[in-house]
């Protein structure tokens, strides 16, 4: 599976290691139980999310995107609001194969309480993504849930979708997610990327709706 993974990175010219996700021109996309309207789910859909983008000293000015906390693998990004203005904050992971290359993104969003989704969910895969397989996501030894691709754009691949309340609290109780995606190249091998859930409760904390 190493081989074809990494013959996947190559073959599609792209690498995480400094993303510039720009996520525009999503639509609405609906998974089983949870909905997430576009104005929910991407209220930073076109930010550029590389290090350079996200100074972690120094004092943000207005409109600046900027690393507020980070949360073992969970990192807290924002962008500063006028004077008197909540910050847009959104959680986010970078999530490295076994060997250590960069190979998906993860976006988490808290939503408004009283809808059917707690939170919403980018997940960013390489062009070169089979897009019929779909994005699977499994916490712990809980039930896989499978979700579809949104759209791609000349960088990436995105499966857009929200999580339940109960999902949610599964990722706070929880040690690890497996996203499972498969790609091009060998249709028939998944690829399983782990997901640290250390830290997760903290960051959650941190940008859900008091």
């Amino acid at each position: 599976m190493k081989t074809h993974v990494a013959r996947w990175m190559l073959c599609c010219g792209l690498i995480f290691s400094a993303p510039a996700l720009a996520q525009t021109g999503a639509t609405k996309e609906e998974a089983p139980g949870a909905e997430v309207t576009p104005h929910e789910s991407s209220a930073q859909d076109t930010r550029n999310t590389s290090d350079e983008q996200f100074p972690v000293s120094g004092e943000p000015q207005s409109g600046e995107d900027y690393l507020r906390e980070q949360h073992e693998a969970w990192e807290v990004r924002c962008i500063r609001g006028e004077e008197g203005e909540q910050e847009i904050c959104q959680l986010y992971v970078l999530i490295y194969d076994s060997d250590g290359a960069s190979v998906a993104e993860f976006f988490l969003t808290a939503l408004p309480p009283g809808g059917k989704a707690a939170a919403g969910v980018d997940v960013a895969t390489p062009l070169g993504t089979l897009l019929t397989k779909q994005v699977l996501l499994k916490i712990d030894s809980g039930k896989t849930n499978r979700y579809p691709f949104t759209w791609c754009n000349q960088l990436a691949c995105y499966a857009r979708f929200g999580l339940t309340s109960t999902q949610v609290d599964a990722m706070k109780r929880g040690s690890t997610a497996q996203i499972t995606v498969f790609s091009i190249q060998a249709p028939e091998e998944p690829i399983q990327l782990s997901l640290s859930l250390n830290g997760f409760t903290a960051a959650w904390n941190a940008v859900a709706p008091k």
